[in-house]
This record gives structure tokens, C-alpha cells and sequence, in this order.
């Protein structure tokens, strides 16, 4: 990833992180905060429905009070007739008892209003339909403990008889001894939860013991988006729960809230981040493009341009890095120059004393042969004239050989300058190849349609045909003896890649760095003038394109070429694949 990318990624976290922060803090205040106010809202809905509970028990119980007075009409009125026909009442007082509890009922505002008689059967009882003379002793033991009891029940409605959830109390009312049991009461429905609702919010609803609903919410989707519900027991007889009264508080708010401080910080989050990343860059680009040109510089004295210099823009900390990188680049050019200098000097120097050795050997042959020729010409040798023949051979033979040796000499001190073309190596080697049909084999590996190479036929041949002539030398002598000869693209992508194996004996490691100098051999007494690889070397520098010798995985010598694709651009060591084990 390149600097001026990170810069803007810093930029951008650099921004993201406090909001990300201040956003998961402001929605843990909103959550907090809202968690208070919904407790308080859901306690004061349960205080809202146990008051108005409270208020309806109120009420009841003090009509209850009210109705069972000797000092009231229908009641006080009744007292008197049960005392005085001795505790029966005639068809008379019956029927003025229905005509009178009747509109009592409905003037109190009651649901239901039953009247039990000294014998605990039921005198009056509108609101429920033929159960005059039906007995009641529940009543009476209700009487003897007030309190208000829920029960479900079937009422007198408007046209029938209706289930409903009942709130009961009794009183006794006595008079001269007779008693008699006045039991009220009301039906419970949404009015009960009414003043608890509010829309939006807060609901209620009433359920039996079992859970199925008596009185409905007034909003549909009852517990979806609401937290845990409030329950309010109704007691009925034996102390059972009757019923329950449901308060649930909605909590969608609390979402609707979240998501709107997720959606206010990823507005400031895109926005922060568009305008960081633009700062960074703005920024990045300042500071990055003194180290581009560094790198470029860098990259061109990898390249061997060592004239090549870095514009100082700035007097920070980069601007001395690019200045001390020009002074760099001035040393490294003069002691580039020094050290040229020294090398060719090294190097001819190298070269004048192998080819004084290279001579010297000829050389020999040469005088001894002319001694012994000037010692038989003075004894007058009967000999002579084969001695003379013998000794004529050995000096044109030496002669000849001191020839060849002054050739390549100069053929390798006057190699022409490359005539570059655009060429097919796989077309180059595969010409080079032919000349080998029917003498040892040579195994082609050549790929098809590789990237054209700039680069000269002529001297590419000859690399072609000394890398393989060193490998017919190191196979010989050997039966099974196979050289292999591969071209294929090289895993950077930026070259062409030559390979030559053998299965002979190889490279000592401690030779490799020798073997390109010219006359250095390995092959003494085989003809070889070590002068071969020396060649193939200068033509590949030439070339711009690099020469490795490795070890091939048979385990003899492996020379492996490198040409680039472009003009020009010398391969970097930096993109070069090291060979891996057992294949150099």
C-alpha cells in the first residue's frame, strides 16, 4: 500500500473513530435516559390502574353501605314487610320489591343488584332473568366478610343474557331480628383502563385466570415493540385470581430514537470522512511527492543512472533526505567511475596474463622442438630428416593453435555492438537447435507466443550454441547424458527466460563466480579455451538481461538467461525469482 493511501486512511479513521465513539455514546445516554422515563411512565400506568380500581371498589362499597340502611326507601321499606308477615313476604310486597330494585339498579349506575332473604334465597335480582327462588349462600358469607370479589358472570344485556367480569360486595341489612343480604355490583369493561391509555404508548387490557382476553386493547399488535407487561390480580372467591388487568408501555420511541442518532452519525460520518480524506490527500500529496521523487531517484540509480538528480523543494526534513540523496548520488558516480576504471585495469590485467599463459603453453612445444632440431643438425643426426619432419609438424600444429587463440581473443575484445530487432526467442532457439539433429539428443521445452524480444539473431545464436557446446562437453563420455533446453515468461512479467540443464557433474559451488572470466576453464586438456561462457556473458549484459548457474534437479549445470521485455530497462535484482531448491 502506498504512503499517500495510508495517509488518507489515517485521515479518514482519524475522523471515523470519534464519531463512531460519540455516536455509541449518545446512544447509550438516549438508551439510559429513555430506560428512566419508561420505568416512570410504566410505574405511573400502574398506579393510574390500581387508583382507578381503587376508585371503582370505592364506589361500590359505598353503595353497598348506602342500600343496605334501614333508613333506605326500597331496603327500609322491605325490612318492614319481612317483620310484620313474621319474615315471608306476600305476592303484594313481591312484586312492588321487582318494580322498585329494578330502576334502583340503573339509578345507581349498578350492573347487577341481588337481594337475599332471611332464608338465603334470592327475593329481587334484575339483572339476572328467573333466578327469584333460587338459593345464595355464597351471599351471606360475603356479607359476613365485606370485601369486593371478581367473578365471571352472565348479565341481563340489551336483548340477552351476556358473559361479563363482575366486581361483587354484600352488606348485610338488619331490622327486628330479620336480616337480609344486599349484594352489588359492577361490571368491569374498558372503562376500568380507560383513563390508563394513552394512544401510542400506553395500553391495557383485562384477562381471565387463563390468559383469554375479556377486554380487548384498544390498539391492535398487542406486545409487539412494548417492553414487559404490568399485571394488576382481580381476586375471586377461595382467593383465586379471576382475572388480570394488563398495562403494556410501548418502547418503539427508544428504536425510532436509536436509529435516528445511527443515521445523524453516519451522515457526519460520510461527510467527515469525504472531507478528511480530501484534506489527506491534499496533505499526502504535499508530503509524498518530495519521497515519489526520492523513489523515482532511487529507481533510476537502480537503473545505473547515477547522473540522475532529486529537485530539492522544500527545507524539512525530506528536503535534506533529497539533498544528502544527490551527494549520495555524486559519491556513488565518482567511485562508479573509479571503480570502472580499476576493473578495466583489473580486468585487462586478468586477461594479459591468461592470454601470456595461454600463449606460453603453445610456446613450449615451439622451442623444444627447434632445440632438439639445432642439437641433431650438429651431430649431423643420421636422423634428421625426421626429426626435421617431426618437429615441422609440432611448430605449425603450436602455430596453429596460437592462431586460434590470437582469434578469439580478438573476437571477444572486438565484439561488434548489438544490432537490436524485435525477435521470437523461442524462433531464435529452436534455428539454434537444428544444427543439432542427429547428434546428441536435446530435449525442447520451447513455449509458444512468447513476448518479441529486442535483441541481435546473430549474437543470440551464439548464445544459444555455446551454452549448449559447454553442455555436450559436460555430458560427455556419459551413456544416459541428456541435455534439456527450455524458454518460457518469467514469473515477474517483465522478461523472457532461457534455460539450458544438463546431467554432467556440474558447478562447484565455489566456481560459480568464476566460470564467465575469460579463460577460465574446467575442461584442461579438452579443448576448451575458456572463452565460451565469458561470451555468452557479455553478450546477455549487452542485452540488458541477467545470467544465473544454479544446479539443475539432476544434478548437473543449469544456466538460466533473463532478457527484458523493454528496450533499455535492465532487470533489477529486486524481481528476480531465486531458483528454488533442487532447481537453480
Amino acid at each position: 500500500m502506498r504512503l499517500r493511501t495510508r495517509f488518507m486512511l489515517w485521515f479518514g479513521l482519524a475522523a471515523l473513530v470519534p464519531i463512531a465513539v460519540a455516536a455509541v455514546v449518545t446512544r447509550a445516554v438516549v438508551a439510559r435516559s429513555y430506560r428512566d422515563e419508561y420505568q416512570r411512565t410504566r410505574g405511573a400506568a400502574e398506579r393510574a390502574a390500581k387508583a382507578e380500581l381503587e376508585r371503582l371498589e370505592a364506589q361500590l362499597e359505598a353503595t353497598a353501605t348506602a342500600l343496605a340502611s334501614r333508613d333506605h326507601p326500597v331496603i327500609g321499606n322491605l325490612l318492614q314487610d319481612l317483620v310484620k308477615d313474621g319474615g315471608a313476604l306476600t305476592s303484594e310486597a313481591r312484586r312492588r320489591l321487582r318494580e322498585q330494585v329494578g330502576p334502583e339498579m340503573a339509578g345507581l349506575g349498578l350492573d347487577g343488584l341481588t337481594i337475599v332473604g332471611p332464608d338465603d334465597l334470592i327475593l329481587a335480582a334484575p339483572h339476572k332473568r328467573g333466578t327469584v327462588g333460587d338459593p345464595d349462600p355464597e351471599a351471606r358469607r360475603l356479607a359476613a366478610a365485606p370485601r369486593i370479589r371478581y367473578r365471571q358472570d352472565k348479565i341481563m344485556g340489551a336483548r340477552a343474557m351476556q358473559p361479563v367480569l363482575i366486581a361483587e360486595t354484600a352488606r348485610l341489612a338488619r331490622d327486628a331480628g330479620v336480616a337480609v343480604v344486599v349484594v352489588v355490583g359492577r361490571a368491569i369493561d374498558a372503562r376500568l383502563i380507560e383513563s390508563v391509555r394513552r394512544p401510542g404508548r400506553i395500553d391495557a387490557r383485562i384477562v381471565d385466570g387463563r390468559g383469554r382476553e375479556l377486554v380487548a386493547p384498544a390498539e391492535p399488535g398487542w406486545g409487539r415493540e412494548r417492553g414487559p407487561l404490568t399485571r394488576i390480580a382481580l381476586v375471586g372467591d377461595g382467593q383465586e385470581v379471576a382475572a388480570w388487568i394488563e398495562v403494556a408501555v410501548g418502547d418503539r420511541d427508544l428504536a425510532s430514537l436509536q436509529r435516528q442518532v445511527t443515521v445523524v452519525a453516519v451522515v457526519l460520518a460520510i461527510l467527515a470522512l469525504g472531507l478528511t480524506m480530501l484534506l489527506g490527500a491534499v496533505v499526502a500529496r504535499r508530503i509524498t511527492a518530495g519521497l515519489d521523487r526520492l523513489v523515482e531517484g532511487a529507481q533510476a540509480a537502480a537503473r545505473g543512472d547515477l547522473a540522475h538528480r532529486v529537485a530539492v523543494t522544500s527545507a524539512d526534513e525530506v528536503g535534506e533526505l533529497a539533498g544528502a540523496f544527490n551527494l549520495m548520488l555524486e559519491d556513488l558516480g565518482t567511485a562508479e567511475e573509479r571503480l570502472v576504471i580499476a576493473e578495466r585495469i583489473a580486468a585487462w590485467q586478468e586477461i594479459a596474463r591468461r592470454l601470456a599463459h595461454e600463449i606460453k603453453n603453445p610456446l613450449t612445444p615451439i622451442q623444444m622442438a627447434m632445440d632438439n632440431l639445432r642439437k641433431t643438425w650438429r651431430k649431423q643426426h643420421p636422423s634428421f630428416g625426421d626429426i626435421l619432419e617431426e618437429s615441422t609438424a609440432t611448430v605449425l600444429e603450436e602455430s596453429d593453435r596460437l592462431r586460434r587463440i590470437v582469434t578469439e581473443f580478438s573476437d571477444f575484445a572486438r565484439m561488434p555492438r548489438a544490432d537490436l530487432h524485435p525477435l521470437d526467442l523461442t524462433e531464435v532457439v529452436a534455428s539454434a537447435l537444428a544444427l543439432y539433429q542427429g547428434e546428441t539428443p536435446v530435449v525442447r521445452q520451447l513455449a509458444a507466443g512468447l513476448p518479441q524480444v529486442s535483441a541481435d539473431r546473430g549474437q543470440l545464436t551464439q548464445v544459444v550454441l555455446n551454452l549448449v557446446e559447454n553442455a555436450r562437453d559436460a555430458i560427455a563420455g556419459r551413456p544416459d547424458g541428456s541435455i534439456v533446453v527450455t524458454t518460457r515468461r518469467g514469473d515477474a512479467g517483465d522478461r523472457v527466460e532461457l534455460v539450458v540443464e544438463d546431467n554432467g557433474p556440474g558447478v562447484a559451488a565455489e566456481l560459480r563466480d568464476k566460470v564467465f572470466a575469460p579463460y577460465f576453464t574446467t575442461k584442461q586438456g579438452h579443448g576448451g579455451t575458456g572463452l565460451g561462457l565469458a561470451i555468452v556473458h557479455r553478450i546477455v549484459s549487452d542485452h540488458g538481461g541477467r545470467i544465473v548457474i544454479g544446479e539443475a534437479a539432476s544434478g548437473g549445470a543449469r544456466f538460466a538467461i533473463e532478457l527484458p521485455l523493454e528496450v533499455g530497462q535492465p532487470l533489477l535484482a529486486s524481481l528476480v525469482k531465486r531458483p528454488s531448491p533442487g532447481s537453480p
